[in-house]
């Protein structure tokens, strides 16, 4: 398996420095190199000398046919720049690069798990995106990665829905209506009722899992129409019917991990980091959220997987050091359960925020931003910015069929080199496995290059991060890269082996963009 650049360079200050800590960087537009590391600083710091004279020894040391040219700048940066051979013999290495840093490791990754009171908005669509496109880089690296939606089928809010759909039926029958404030308020609340009625149930159980059964089904057929297929759906009815809950409380009075305090029953979460003991059963006998969270986790590890990741809205901020205190206090690694905030998302429109309240009813759903705009961008802007920041979705733009919308921009690439290809076979000019790569020597044509091989690294930096954002931007950054280059240059010529050497090298960007694509779940046109 092909090793990406940043860590044979990494590898190659190891063997001279076996116990420092290497850190390989990028390098700024405004500096000669392609890689810099601030090594020579570390040095220096500790042995309280000087940067640069570190710098000039660690490059005296080094001598290896990848790097061409070492540049060192103040205070101590040392710069490598490639040797052109190293790169063209990276770029043809046959095998696609993929990582194996999972090791097969399996993972649970729970995400949307939106309570089953209404359709899919483009709040969770944000979380959906994520959540998929995580499942599928940790599988490309080397995870064995499961898609998990946890269904909160039982507790109040059911019982509000409930409530809500019955007044919904009085006032279809022309009786008095009167929605619990908290209750959900929205019109699509009404359909619901009149199938409820037309099917003549009447019991308040029977209703709530009438409806149940009818939001899951329909957010089912929404996650699916949005490329988002979860592996496992699992009830919280089923977690509390096996037991779980009880056997959670045994263990952690047993401990003597709980106390009573006004009739409310808490755990000692501030011995695991917590930052405030909390209830488990409140005085009048009723669970908190966090009792059947921390019995459906235990049933996660129960089940083999031996790394959890849940991925939660914003509102769900002070549940992460509860939970994971939780499984510490069952005896679990602290690294064990790993939660991921992802933050909201805003619509835009015109310069201006549009209004969302599930309750209310004043949301955009999932289904009708997709009857307006394709999956492919909205799937794209959703993964525009990191899952810890706040995220604007421009309708404007995303309604662009334009370069202007950036995963057009990326899919024409794309289409574009496929365009050469072809335009090449009916030339009669067929692509060679080997090609004369030498004949390769403009700057666009290393810039491209040096860009398709950093994919490796921008896998590496995704997985660290449990945040696939970046490679949106690094795919807008390789197709401005072949957009650049193929403005300057033709890839088919009348000089038939520099036309093989350029055919084999916008085929590997395209290889890496279709792959890069895919792990958005974002599609590849071969024509546009």
């Amino acid at each position: 398996m092909a090793k990406s650049i940043r860590t044979e360079i990494k590898e190659i200050l190891q063997n001279i420095f076996p116990d420092e800590k290497i850190i390989i960087d990028s390098v700024p537009v405004t500096k000669r190199g392609d890689y810099s590391t601030n090594l020579a600083m570390k040095i220096a710091t500790r042995l309280k000398t000087s940067a640069t004279g570190i710098a000039e020894e660690i490059k005296s040391k080094i001598k290896n046919p990848a790097i061409a040219e070492m540049v060192i700048y103040e205070p101590g940066f040392i710069n490598f720049v490639l040797n052109p051979e190293y790169l063209l013999a990276k770029l043809a290495e046959d095998a696609e690069p993929k990582l194996e840093l999972g090791r097969g490791i399996r993972m649970n990754v729970e995400f949307v798990s939106v309570n089953p009171t209404g359709p899919i908005n483009i709040v969770n669509a944000r979380a959906a995106v994520f959540g998929d496109s995580l499942v599928k880089l940790l599988n490309y690296a080397g995870y064995n990665a499961d898609s998990e939606y946890y269904i909160n089928d039982t507790g109040r809010q059911i019982d509000l829905l409930a409530e809500s759909i019955i007044q919904r039926m009085n006032e279809l029958q022309g009786k008095k209506c009167q929605i619990p404030d908290n209750g959900y308020h929205g019109e699509y609340i009404i359909e619901l009722a009149k199938e409820i009625l037309k099917e003549k149930i009447e019991d308040f159980e029977a209703i709530k899992k009438y409806a149940v059964d009818y939001f899951v089904s329909q957010q089912k057929r929404t996650l699916e129409r949005f490329g988002v297929v979860f592996k496992n759906w699992i009830p919280e009815s089923k977690i509390r019917s096996e037991g779980y809950i009880e056997r959670i409380i045994d263990f952690f009075k047993s401990k003597n991990l709980c106390f009573l305090k006004d009739g409310a029953l808490y755990l000692k979460t501030t011995l695991f980091g917590d930052t405030r003991d909390r209830v488990l059963i409140t005085s009048d006998n009723r669970y908190t959220y966090l009792l059947p969270d921390i019995a459906y986790h235990q049933n996660k590890i129960e089940r083999g997987y031996e790394k959890l990741i849940t991925i939660l809205g914003p509102d769900h901020l002070g549940q992460t050091k509860s939970l994971q205190g939780a499984l510490v206090a069952l005896g679990y690694p602290a690294d064990m359960l790993k939660i991921i905030i992802v933050q909201e998302v805003k619509l835009k429109k015109e310069g201006r925020f549009l209004s969302m309240s599930k309750r209310a009813g004043t949301f955009w759903a999932l289904d009708d931003l997709l009857k307006k705009i394709p999956v492919d961008v909205v799937r794209f802007f959703l993964m525009m910015r990191s899952c810890s920041q706040h995220l604007d979705f421009d309708l404007d733009l995303a309604l662009q069929e334009s370069e202007e919308n950036p995963v057009y921009y990326v899919q024409y690439a794309y289409a574009r080199i496929r365009n050469i290809v072809r335009f090449a076979e009916e030339k009669g000019i067929k692509m060679e496995e080997k090609p004369d790569l030498s004949l390769i020597r403009e700057k666009e044509e290393f810039d491209l290059i040096k860009q398709t091989l950093k994919f490796p690294e921008v896998i590496e930096d995704a997985v660290r991060d449990l945040d696939p954002f970046s490679l949106t931007h690094y795919l807008i950054s390789l197709s401005r890269n072949f957009h650049y280059f193929y403005q300057k240059h033709r890839v088919v010529g009348e000089d038939e082996k520099l036309t093989q050497a350029r055919l084999f090298m916008v085929s590997r960007t395209a290889r890496t963009i279709k792959t890069g694509l895919a792990l958005l779940g974002c599609s590849c046109p071969e024509r546009m």
